[in-house]
């Protein structure tokens, strides 16, 4: 069974129930089809007797719950945990702490990266769980009984797997995911200021000082009008599209038809925004233009420092006992490259830490990589 919160008082006195419990399960239900940001529908918690459904469209007063998880006593388990951190960001809770991630404990125990939900839970009690609701739409009221249960399964059969996960773990391992369940907190917080989004765009370090100033301008408007009108980037304009763009820096809104990577619809909408932006950046000096690399004195390439950190991730997983994929992801090994080696030493004082040189990483994975000698660690 389950309680269907729909008021601030509920919610507060569902909190202060549970708040002597050392394991709490967390799920979310959103939708986030078009929108930068995910929309909440649900919150799901169940702390092993009380499991209680809040519906974040009538409650507003989050404090009581905000409270409840960052309560150091109180493990917060949640599976693949990234995007619901977004979600509950969306209503202020911008940290949930201590952290478990059932996902990255699967994955740490060698059972395999990106290990789904229904997948753990048949691993570890043989249960098969439904997942027809998948797909609901978790804005819509009212929901049926049959879409809160299916919600409410979520926590229910996701706080068992807790103590059967304990029980695989060793000491040192289960607190290297509470670190990591720390670092995951942080990863939201620290984000790439505008200017800088081209760095995250595959392949722009193929492109020439001049493009990539093209690319620099269009990179940061496109960020700052998707926050703005909370849609998702690709909507806006894609990365292929802007990368044409650089290379192509056309001068004119017909020209842009010319392009295929821009579909007319976005040429029509954005057409005006995008000659203005490409006018602009070809007028930046050539001194002030992003460089492909800096020191490209002690740099061996991108596809060869690339390689040169993936062996060196590999080596620090083979000595460590640690599963390569826990360790590191290509958006952290892209992360690190760039801030060595695709900023200036100014820029580089304005960009978040890389994850390599942050928490638990710092100590078992810096060690191994490569040390570019213009960067003091």
């Amino acid at each position: 069974m389950y309680s269907l919160i729909t008021d601030n008082n509920a919610l507060a006195a569902y909190c202060q129930q549970v708040a002597a419990d050392s394991v709490l399960a967390l799920d979310t239900e959103f939708i986030r089809q078009s929108t930068l940001y995910p929309k909440l529908g649900l919150i799901q918690l169940f702390d092993g007797q009380s499991l209680a459904l809040v519906d974040p469209l009538s409650v507003s007063d989050w404090q009581p719950l905000q409270q409840l998880l960052l309560r150091p006593d109180c493990i917060k388990m949640l599976h693949s945990c990234t995007e619901d951190l977004e979600a509950f960001a969306t209503i202020g809770i911008n940290r949930i702490s201590p952290l478990f991630d059932t996902q990255l404990a699967a994955e740490l125990l060698g059972w395999g990266s990106s290990v789904g939900y229904a997948r753990l839970v048949e691993q570890l009690s043989g249960l098969i769980l439904d997942k027809s609701e998948s797909r609901t739409d978790w804005l819509a009221r009212p929901l049926s009984s049959t879409q809160l249960q299916y919600a409410a399964n979520d926590v229910h059969y996701l706080y068992p797997l807790y103590a059967k996960l304990c029980t695989e773990l060793t000491t040192a391992q289960h607190q290297l995911l509470l670190q990591e369940g720390e670092q995951l907190n942080n990863r939201k917080l620290q984000q790439l200021p505008l200017q800088y989004r081209y760095l995250e765009i595959k392949n722009s370090w193929q492109l020439s000082p001049r493009e990539l100033a093209v690319l620099r301008e269009m990179a940061a408007w496109r960020q700052q009008y998707a926050m703005e009108k909370d849609l998702a980037l690709g909507l806006i304009v894609k990365d292929a599209a802007m990368l044409e763009l650089a290379k192509r820096r056309p001068a004119t809104a017909e020209s842009l038809l010319n392009i295929p990577a821009i579909p007319p619809r976005e040429v029509r909408r954005h057409a005006k925004t995008l000659v203005d932006i490409i006018a602009i950046a070809k007028e930046v000096p050539q001194h002030l233009c992003p460089q492909r690399f800096y020191h490209t004195e002690c740099f061996a390439g991108h596809k060869e420092t690339s390689e040169q950190l993936t062996q060196a991730v590999k080596q620090a997983a083979d000595e460590l006992g640690i599963p390569a994929g826990f360790i590191s992801v290509k958006r952290q090994l892209n992360e690190y490259l760039n801030w060595c080696w695709r900023v200036s030493d100014q820029d580089r004082a304005l960009l978040p830490i890389p994850e390599y040189m942050q928490g638990w990483r710092k100590d078992k994975l810096l060690p191994y990589l490569p040390k570019p000698t213009h960067i003091n660690r």
